[in-house]
């Protein structure tokens, strides 16, 4: 693992970038021992974040392990993001934000038909399905996302919250890569709620190496 202390900031050399424009997404491959960094290029932009096992695609990132793991219902520095099989993948080494979701199910096509009334709505599934189709990922095989800067509160009540995000331009996390993995980010296009501020807006992210 990368010693956080050895992060200035949690800056790192960055060997390949993409810029994801707002409503769409990217997938890339990473290897363990490098940093994964997703940047809010405009601020209030949440970025649905889905990961597979390099060498076998029925390993994925989960939410609902990492919860059992962590007993935690958010991500914090430190904490280890796992896979269905209980192996880390990802461990948060750096975060500007403190809030994200590691409940909500992705927004689809059918969430937009049937809450909105809305067809033919980008959706963060149908981008995941676009991106990860070079990986021969199919469309039922892609798990609940990590909500990278989605502002959903928990409530006394037990109930959650979907607000504004927090995040402004430039905030980012940084994970410390624990396992070879297929990565893939979406700038969810949700415009009809406050999710991303009702503006979706570009993300970055980038591979590299502490600085």
């Amino acid at each position: 693992m990368v010693d956080v202390s050895s992060l200035d900031g949690g800056e790192i050399e960055v060997r390949e970038e993409r810029v994801i424009p707002g409503g769409f997404a990217a997938a890339l491959s990473v290897s363990a021992g490098d940093l994964f960094e997703i940047v809010d290029l405009e601020g209030q932009q949440v970025g649905d974040l889905v990961g597979f096992a390099t060498h076998d695609r029925t390993e994925w990132l989960s939410t609902s392990h990492t919860r059992a793991a962590s007993l935690c219902l958010n991500l914090r520095v430190g904490d280890v993001l796992q896979t269905n099989w209980r192996r880390p993948m990802l461990e948060v080494l750096h975060d500007d934000v403190g809030m994200h979701d590691i409940i909500t199910q992705m927004c689809d096509e059918r969430r937009y038909r049937i809450d909105y009334n809305v067809e033919g709505h980008r959706s963060c599934r149908s981008n995941f399905v676009d991106v990860l189709a070079p990986w021969g990922i199919a469309e039922w095989a892609i798990p609940d996302p990590f909500n990278i800067f989605q502002n959903a509160p928990i409530h006394p009540d037990r109930t959650f919250g979907n607000q504004i995000p927090t995040s402004v331009a430039g905030d980012r996390i940084v994970f410390n890569v624990l396992a070879d993995a297929i990565l893939a980010v979406s700038a969810c296009p949700q415009d009809l709620n406050p999710c991303n501020g009702f503006n979706p807006s570009p993300m970055a992210i980038r591979v590299g190496s502490p600085r």
